[in-house]
């Protein structure tokens, strides 16, 4: 017996409470084995670059499949709907993309249209206020989902997005701010700072748990402690590799450092908290996520 199969395509920036609310019920409604969570490279309708990076957003979805043997990630190059769900046994919606996609607008002409609806399996949508729902299957939930959206999340209400989605990250100060020669050495106090304000501006997008960690004494500006949504902290000691001691040091402290990412590209630092169990991202991969 073949595996049935749906699909639901989003930009998932970032991806909330409410899509996986909807995706559970997608695989129950419709008895599915697998659900494909789609990111498209170009979406209809989308400012590529108001969203987050393509590769951080695939990532903060990876990070719900551990869970979830039936859940699965794809990227596509395809932009219409009825393109991403040919081949699938069910397509998996919000109200206000159905409207969307039942507008001729989209297409070259009311026929087109027809067409390409005709095309698509058995629809599945999530009711939104404000939206009635005609030819699909109106899936089961709470109320409260209704008014869930990744762009209230990315405003600040980070409660609203799937907890294994959110990172937390130990950044390597200097390492990260010598990655990039932006001319930093003839201002390196201004340089941490421009880093920690495009940390907090990461962490007010994507919910993450940042801590980033420099060399050097505290700066008057910047002292140790919270500093909008982001911990600053600083080398206990002079000399080198003060700050790789006090980030192994963070690592060999938390109750579970295999949910831990440190941004570093340094080698030495890689291994030892590779060996207590963190995961290491380079830091040019957080470079490209910042603003």
């Amino acid at each position: 017996m073949n595996a049935r199969r749906g699909v639901y395509p989003g930009s998932f920036d970032p991806p909330t409470i409410a899509h996986l609310a909807i995706a559970e019920a997608a695989v129950d409604a419709a008895a599915l084995d697998h659900l494909d969570l789609a990111i498209s490279r170009a979406p209809l309708g989308k400012n590529t670059a108001d969203q987050g990076p393509l590769e951080t957003r695939v990532a903060a979805l990876e990070r719900l499949t551990v869970s979830r043997e039936w859940l699965r990630v794809v990227v596509t190059d395809h932009r219409l709907i009825t393109d991403i769900a040919a081949g699938y046994d069910a397509v998996v919606m919000g109200a206000d993309k159905w409207a969307q996609v039942r507008d001729a607008d989209w297409y070259d002409s009311p026929e087109a249209r027809d067409t390409a609806l005709a095309r698509l399996p058995r629809v599945l949508v999530a009711p939104r206020p404000g939206f009635d729902v005609v030819g699909a299957e109106v899936l089961e939930l709470p109320d409260d989902y209704g008014h869930v959206s990744s762009t209230v999340a990315r405003a600040g209400s980070h409660h609203l997005i799937a907890p294994e989605a959110r990172r937390r990250l130990i950044v390597d100060g200097n390492n990260v701010i010598g990655s990039r020669p932006d001319g930093w050495w003839r201002d390196r106090e201004g340089a941490a700072r421009r880093l920690v304000a495009s940390l907090q501006e990461l962490a007010r997008r994507n919910g993450d748990r940042i801590s980033v960690v420099f060399d050097g004494k505290p700066q008057a500006e910047l002292p140790e402690g919270v500093h909008d949504g982001v911990l600053v902290a600083y080398a206990t000691r002079a000399g080198r590799d003060a700050a790789d001691d006090r980030i192994v040091t963070e690592v060999e402290r938390d109750r579970d450092p295999a949910s831990l990412i440190v941004v570093t590209s340094d080698r030495a630092l890689t291994e030892r908290v590779r060996s207590l169990g963190a995961i290491v991202e380079r830091a040019g991969a957080l470079l490209a996520q910042l603003p």
